[in-house]
């Protein structure tokens, strides 16, 4: 897939490939009457080119289209929902249109086509689940993007929580409770949000002499389903663990209700510790104690990154770092 172009247009592909601009229109909106050779030299001409069709007449003027995607993680996450209302409402302020794409790891390809064939202005890449080939291949297209969370592109803009310090929090305050048998539900370790949360963890745990046991670690993809049954397997251990760490609230939520089936109290038998403080967290249903990352602030502050990268397209690389802390409520206590 080509780079993107900005000055290109219909013309052009209609010069390049001689035929008139209403063939290339016919060809671009899928239309019948072309014949294979002329289709075959006009898709040559605009894969050459670079060339896209813009959205609208306005788009043709000004190489703009005012619309800029959002690539999401897991919809059932309410921590991209929360991250989705503020960062779409920013953006309307601003004067920009939302479009909202998944970010799931097998639709990667068709994704950059999408962002690539609506020619948006700019892409704000919440999920971390992202690969180093699939967000390279994301900003690849030459689209300004910022990244929210360690991204694998450095020279694209990134916004993302101390995720190193976020682990260091989780396993200073869960030692601090006199636990030392400490299971942890992650991500795939190939994700550098993951792995910073883990080895803050594990650095956390080796400061209070406390050894981690690789037994007790298990990768549920920062999905419920896969949380409650990767909770179920660890605490039905022959030596189950007094606590559990999960890298994100929504496979705490996946613990605890495995805790609960399993007739296990939280926290009297065993505490449970989140991340990311979602609104959920808060509710009496869960009260969860966890690890906050400061959800909104990383929003308004990736709008404001590419908002500053489409006024300044040559500017430096900016990369933020935001602070964690704890958050304490009732489904953790002393051992």
């Amino acid at each position: 897939m080509p780079s993107r172009t900005r000055g290109v247009t219909s013309i052009d592909v209609a010069k390049a490939a001689g035929v008139s601009q209403t063939t290339v229109s016919r060809i671009v909106n899928g239309r019948e009457g072309v014949s294979d050779e002329i289709r075959t030299r006009v898709e040559a001409a605009i894969e050459r080119l670079g060339y896209r069709p813009n959205l609208s007449a306005r788009s043709l003027v000004t190489s703009r289209t005012q619309t800029i995607g959002v690539v999401l993680g897991d919809p059932r996450n309410s921590y991209y929902a929360e991250l989705l209302h503020t960062i779409s409402g920013e953006l309307n302020r601003a004067g920009y249109r939302t479009l909202i794409l998944s970010g799931r790891a097998d639709t990667t390809e068709d994704l950059a086509r999408t962002l690539w064939e609506t020619n948006v202005d700019g892409v704000i890449l919440t999920t971390t689940l992202l690969s180093a080939d699939d967000e390279g291949r994301i900003v690849s297209l030459g689209v300004p993007a910022v990244t929210m969370g360690p991204g694998a592109v450095t020279d694209n803009d990134s916004i993302s929580p101390d995720n190193l310090d976020g682990g260091r929090i989780a396993g200073r305050h869960l030692t601090s409770l006199g636990h030392r048998r400490i299971g942890v539900i992650a991500g795939p370790l190939t994700t550098a949000s993951v792995r910073e949360r883990h080895e803050g963890f594990v650095a956390a745990l080796a400061d209070a002499g406390v050894a981690f046991h690789d037994e007790l670690f298990e990768s549920a993809n920062l999905d419920y389903t896969r949380a409650f049954d990767a909770a179920t397997r660890l605490l039905r251990l022959p030596e189950p663990p007094t606590a559990l760490f999960c890298h994100n609230d929504l496979t705490a939520f996946g613990a605890l209700n495995a805790a609960k089936a399993l007739g296990i109290r939280v926290p009297e038998d065993v505490s449970i510790l989140g991340f990311d403080d979602v609104a959920m967290s808060s509710w009496q249903a869960f009260d969860l104690t966890t690890v906050r990352q400061p959800i909104l602030d990383m929003a308004h502050g990736a709008v404001e990154l590419l908002l500053a990268r489409l006024a300044s397209p040559g500017q430096d690389a900016a990369h933020v770092l935001l602070p964690c802390s704890l958050v304490e409520r009732s489904t953790t206590r002393p051992l």
